[in-house]
């Protein structure tokens, strides 16, 4: 299953730009995610996010934004594979 999504903000700069669009496939329980993949997720207190995995560990996902100001991993913890609903497979 694939899905477009369209970038809002800054918080993946300079990679994803403001109004961007990315196509995402659908994760699924032996999807592979690895270092360096973007996420797209959602979180009840912010919505639909995307983001970059920066660290994996015991199936639980640290993920972040490039910039300082970024909502990710350091304000709400590790993602589980479970939450995590698209990965991103290219920019256009």
């Amino acid at each position: 299953m694939l899905q477009i999504f369209r970038i809002s903000g800054d918080s993946l700069y300079p990679y994803y730009k403001n109004g961007q669009r990315v196509l995402g496939r659908k994760v699924f329980s032996k999807t592979n995610i690895k270092l360096n993949d973007t996420v797209v997720f959602e979180k009840d207190s912010y919505g639909l996010m995307i983001k970059q995995v920066k660290f994996i560990e015991n199936n639980a996902y640290f993920v972040e934004g490039t910039s300082p100001s970024s909502i990710d991993s350091r304000n709400f913890g590790a993602l589980t594979h479970k939450e995590l609903k698209y990965k991103v497979l290219f920019k256009f």
